[in-house]
C-alpha cells in the first residue's frame, strides 16, 4: 500500500513539531511538505526550526526546505495543522477548497457542529462526519480537528492518537 502524501502547516512551532515526531515513521502517512512563515521559508528544516521536544528532529525531517504555508507551495491530501487561530482561520479553508482534507489544531471551529472532533481512542467512528462536514462546502472538502495542544503534549496520548491499532 502506498502512503498517503501529507504536509504539516506551522511546522516549526512546538505543535508542528510533534505533528512531525508523530509522523516519522508512520506506515500510512508520508510527509512531502513542512510549511511556515516567511522567515524559515527555503531553510533546511534544520536551520529554520528550534527543536524543543525531547525526542530527536527526525531524520526525514532535517533536510527538507520549509515551503511556504499556501496552497501552491503545499501539494499533498491531507494537511495536518499547527497553526495560530488567526493565521487557521485565513489558510486553513483555502487547503479545504483546493481539496485537501485539514486536521487543525487550532481552536478556530473547535465548537463547529459540522466539525468533528476526533479522539481515536474514544469516539473512532467520527472519522466518517469527515465525510459529511458542512464548515467548507466546496465539493468533497473536509475540515476536521484534533485534541487540543494539550492532549497532544501527552505522550501516551499524542503517540497513539496518531498511530493505527495494531
Amino acid at each position: 500500500m502506498s502512503q498517503i502524501p501529507v504536509a504539516i502547516l506551522g511546522a516549526t512551532g512546538s505543535v508542528g513539531q510533534r505533528f512531525i515526531s508523530l509522523l516519522d515513521n508512520h506506515p500510512w502517512f508520508k510527509v512531502v511538505a513542512l510549511a511556515a512563515s516567511d522567515r524559515s521559508v527555503g531553510q533546511p528544516y534544520s536551520k529554520a526550526a528550534r527543536w524543543v521536544l525531547d525526542d530527536p528532529m527526525p531524520a526525514y525531517a532535517r533536510d527538507m526546505i520549509v515551503v511556504p504555508a499556501s496552497t501552491d507551495a503545499v501539494q499533498a491530501k491531507i494537511v495536518f495543522s499547527a497553526l495560530h487561530t488567526e493565521i487557521a482561520n485565513e489558510l486553513e479553508p483555502a487547503f479545504a477548497k483546493a481539496g485537501a482534507a485539514v486536521c487543525s489544531n487550532a481552536s478556530s471551529y473547535r465548537r463547529g457542529e459540522d466539525v468533528p472532533l476526533l479522539l481515536p481512542e474514544i469516539n473512532a467512528e467520527h472519522i466518517q462526519l469527515v465525510k459529511h462536514s458542512a464548515r467548507i462546502t466546496v465539493g468533497a472538502d473536509a475540515l476536521s480537528r484534533t485534541p487540543t495542544a494539550q492532549a497532544q503534549d501527552s505522550r501516551s496520548h499524542s503517540k497513539h492518537w496518531m498511530r493505527p491499532s495494531a
